[in-house]
């Protein structure tokens, strides 16, 4: 079995958007470990889905996530 230049790029493409994928997702893992009350790790969930690909949306989501 050949490996080409296309299909080495075309992994790379997958495992960077699943790497972009989990970071986005981090908040809501985090709420999840931290033991947020349900409704609050749903609103932290949403949050990340919903803005997690701005800069701001994401880091505001994870503080909420971490915080007491």
């Amino acid at each position: 079995m050949r490996i080409d230049a296309n299909t080495i790029l075309t992994v790379k493409y997958i495992v960077a958007a699943m790497v972009l994928v989990l970071i986005i997702l981090a908040p809501a893992y985090l709420a999840a470990q931290t033991k947020k009350a349900k409704a609050d790790a749903m609103r932290v969930r949403v949050a990340s889905w919903l803005f997690g690909w701005t800069g701001v949306g994401w880091l505001l989501a994870l503080i909420w996530a971490i915080r007491k």
